[in-house]
């Protein structure tokens, strides 16, 4: 069977007033829409429509993957993900310590990885692993206020310079920060910057990040890292170990069921310094833009693949797999019965079987797992 669901609103502070409900026909409430969840994970289960039965209880288990639905107005912290050794050994140890799984210190919440995979809907902006040497020592000197960190790097390179970053007293961080906020943020609200330029993202978090006093030691890993603009359609993967964050524009994810992140700046949520340096990947990764091939994003994740319909051909489809519409009303034809799926709902299939249309689907996105 075709069964609708529910997902789960998150309200995160980065997150647009407008893109998701109206995506979704809520009422817009003023606070901020970040996230949509679609999934198993016990932080955010999702259940079915006709009888509120949890997702988990109707597919006989969890699913091996969450997908969601984002709205990014202010970036999203500097993070990494961890592998799933160092995930176990981390859950496993906090729940030792007692912590509870929803602590504002928590760290592993959930004993998974988690891969990752976004597919742009809008124009979409990130920062995604660290660049070169040689473009790294480019973009620090084009910039004089960080003159100290240039030299830095020329001597010791990428790790002792980034671990000197994150652990350096907050004093000198201010030091060097605060004239570049000087120089940048007025050059921001006259609009003389441009999404090209990193000193565009990095003066936007001066002024969504700093408070008085403390300036946001994050900022530092925007000048080190590959910035990244997607077109809408095009896919990128966060693999373990790979620095990133997410900085404007809607898209659409599918991971690994976890919700483990460590972060290292730019938000006002837990930092763990120690659990980032020991996890980040010191190596240069330039960014692998993915375009689907026949809808399909391939990534090397086996707990997940993403498809996107757009053809009115039939097409065979698991037990467990969420069809996901986030454009106009679709038919969807499921053995004998027609299932229709308004622009932002979601369904789910207790039982393999083909499925068809009665047109081409506009935006039909078919997440299945392992």
């Amino acid at each position: 069977m075709l069964r609708k669901i529910r997902g789960v609103i998150k309200h995160y502070d980065w997150g647009g007033f407008d893109f998701l409900p109206e995506l979704l026909d809520l009422e817009k409430t003023g606070e901020p829409f970040g996230e949509y969840w679609l999934g198993t994970h016990p932080d955010g289960m999702s259940r079915l429509i006709e009888s509120n039965k949890s997702l988990a209880e109707a597919n006989g288990g969890d699913l091996s993957y969450l997908l969601k639905i984002l709205d990014v107005r202010n970036m999203l912290s500097i993070q990494v993900h961890p592998d799933k050794t160092t995930a176990e050994a981390g859950f496993a140890r906090e729940e030792e310590m007692g912590k509870d799984r929803n602590a504002y210190d928590r760290v592993y919440r959930d004993k998974n990885h988690k891969p990752e995979l976004m597919v742009a809907l809008s124009d979409f902006w990130l920062v995604q692993g660290f660049k070169t040497d040689q473009e790294i020592i480019r973009d620090l000197e084009a910039n004089p206020e960080l003159e100290p960190i240039t030299e830095y790097y020329q001597r010791t390179g990428l790790e002792k310079t980034y671990t000197h970053l994150m652990t350096m007293p907050q004093e000198e961080v201010n030091a060097i920060l605060k004239p570049l906020g000087q120089r940048i943020k007025p050059l921001y609200e006259k609009n003389a910057l441009k999404k090209e330029d990193i000193n565009f993202w990095a003066a936007r978090a001066f002024l969504t990040y700093n408070r008085k006093g403390v300036c946001d030691r994050g900022i530092f890993s925007l000048y080190l890292m590959n910035l990244v603009h997607l077109k809408p359609g095009e896919g990128i993967y966060q693999a373990p170990g790979v620095l990133h964050a997410y900085m404007e524009g809607q898209n659409i994810e599918c991971m690994a069921t976890s919700d483990n992140v460590i972060r290292g700046g730019l938000t006002a949520k837990h930092i763990d310094i120690d659990q980032l340096l020991k996890i980040v990947e010191f190596k240069s990764v330039p960014p692998q833009i993915i375009k689907p091939e026949e809808g399909e994003y391939e990534t090397p994740a086996s707990e997940f693949q993403l498809v996107r319909i757009s053809s009115i051909d039939s097409k065979r489809i698991t037990p467990g797999s969420i069809l996901l519409n986030i454009g106009s009303e679709i038919e969807i034809n499921f053995n004998s019965s027609v299932v229709i799926l308004s622009k932002g709902e979601a369904a789910v299939t207790t039982s393999a079987s083909s499925i068809g249309f009665s047109e081409n689907p506009q935006a039909l996105y078919l997440a299945t797992g392992e």
